[in-house]
């Protein structure tokens, strides 16, 4: 009895010693499940190589995400972009969730003649779009370039009158806005309707249309045009867009007072774009000043916006003939410095309710139409990601910027 009495003390005891070991021992030494977990987040927070990180990279921070609290991020494109296992399809699908294109809805290319209307690339945007929740502005339905002369002309190119003008533009409007109601969620109406100076441009559109109601104001065709857009889809958010707004004092103003005529009428204006080509020399403080202008607008419709619509940051000032900077540290810290100025103010922008929307007009340097533009042959770096489709330091100071406001 003894022996057995011995051996069972022996045997609880060892049952004993070994819970406490799986349970955790009084030492500061960690357990073998606490080093494997120590060990996964130390695999997890691995940072990415930011200077080699490509845009479509499956580890690649995805900048609308980022960004998404505030405002939805876009970028003007091309229909051959949205071609599934490219590069660029990647890309677009990873780092946006607005899209437009380039020149494919422009009234050239979607009523090329009075009788032909052209909808394939545009179809194939809204396809991409419900397939992947993405976001369509149609850009855009009125301008003066990019404007067949089919529109202006008889047969035997004789200017029309305002009422076959007025007729076709009608016509035109609703014809496309009807085709994709509740499918293209934006429409840039009307564009670049004002001139440098401000004042109303003086286009073929406002030349011949002029004051046709006999009102007294003479921007009836922008009436006209934002009232049969309405009338094709009354969910439409429709726009005014036009460039310097955040530059030109006087431009802002020419901008608020005529939209302001034009809200208490009754003109189903829904918000004001920024196209915001911007340069190295931007000013700011100039941006908020002319925003906080358009935005007393809200004092008529408290839903009234503005929306980014065609975001670049040029390398070089307007004044600059130059056809290549040189991209040193000091220039490039500049570079980001403003990037990130501008994002934290459209931040402040969003959080004052102005702001949901900021539409780059390219997604990558290899593309953006300040290649050549304003000088033949000039080489720009005016977007966040390169021309080997690699993120740039930019890039990643969006990314900080956003991770630190949220």
């Amino acid at each position: 009895m003894k022996l057995k009495q011995l051996l069972s003390v022996l045997l609880a005891f060892t049952v004993l010693f070994s819970v406490m070991t799986a349970c955790g021992s009084t030492s500061d030494e960690p357990d073998s499940a606490v080093t494997t977990s120590s060990t996964e987040a130390e695999e997890e927070a691995v940072t990415v190589d930011r200077d080699n990180t490509y845009a479509y990279d499956e580890d690649a921070p995805s900048l609308y995400e980022a960004f998404a609290q505030w405002f939805k991020v876009g970028t003007a494109m091309n229909i051959s972009d949205l071609v599934e296992g490219t590069e660029e399809f990647e890309i677009l699908v990873k780092q946006y969730n607005v899209f437009t294109l380039e020149n494919e809805s422009k009234p050239d290319a979607m009523h090329p003649s009075e009788d032909v209307y052209n909808f394939d690339a545009l179809d194939q945007l809204v396809e991409f779009a419900n397939e992947y929740d993405k976001t369509v502005r149609g850009h855009t339905l009125v301008w003066h370039s990019q404007c067949p002369d089919w529109f202006f002309y008889d047969d035997d190119g004789n200017t029309v009158s305002a009422d076959v003008l007025v007729e076709r533009l009608i016509e035109h409007v609703t014809t496309i806005v009807s085709h994709y109601k509740g499918e293209v969620d934006v429409w840039d109406v009307c564009n670049e309707v004002l001139g440098d100076s401000g004042g109303l441009r003086d286009s073929m559109w406002y030349q011949i249309i002029g004051d046709y109601d006999g009102d007294g104001d003479s921007y009836d065709y922008i009436e006209i045009a934002f009232t049969a857009a309405h009338e094709a889809d009354p969910d439409a958010r429709l726009i005014i867009n036009d460039y310097s707004l955040e530059s030109s004092e006087s431009k802002a103003i020419s901008m608020y007072m005529m939209v302001k005529s034009m809200l208490e009428e009754g003109i189903p204006i829904d918000g004001i774009g920024l196209q915001m080509h911007v340069d190295i020399g931007f000013d700011v403080e100039t941006c908020k000043n002319n925003v906080e202008i358009l935005m007393k607008l809200k004092s008529i419709d408290p839903d009234f916006v503005i929306e980014v619509t065609e975001l670049d940051l040029s390398c070089f000032t307007w004044s600059d003939t130059s056809t290549e900077v040189e991209l040193t540290d000091e220039f490039l810290e500049q570079f980001d410095s403003l990037y990130s100025d501008i994002f934290e103010m459209f931040i402040e922008f969003s959080e004052a309710g102005y702001l949901d929307s900021v539409v780059f007009w390219g997604y990558y340097d290899g593309m953006s139409w300040l290649n050549g533009y304003p000088v033949s042959g000039r080489t720009n770096y005016p977007l966040l990601i390169d021309r080997d489709y690699k993120l740039k330091s930019a890039y990643w100071s969006l990314i900080d910027l956003a991770e630190s406001k949220s």
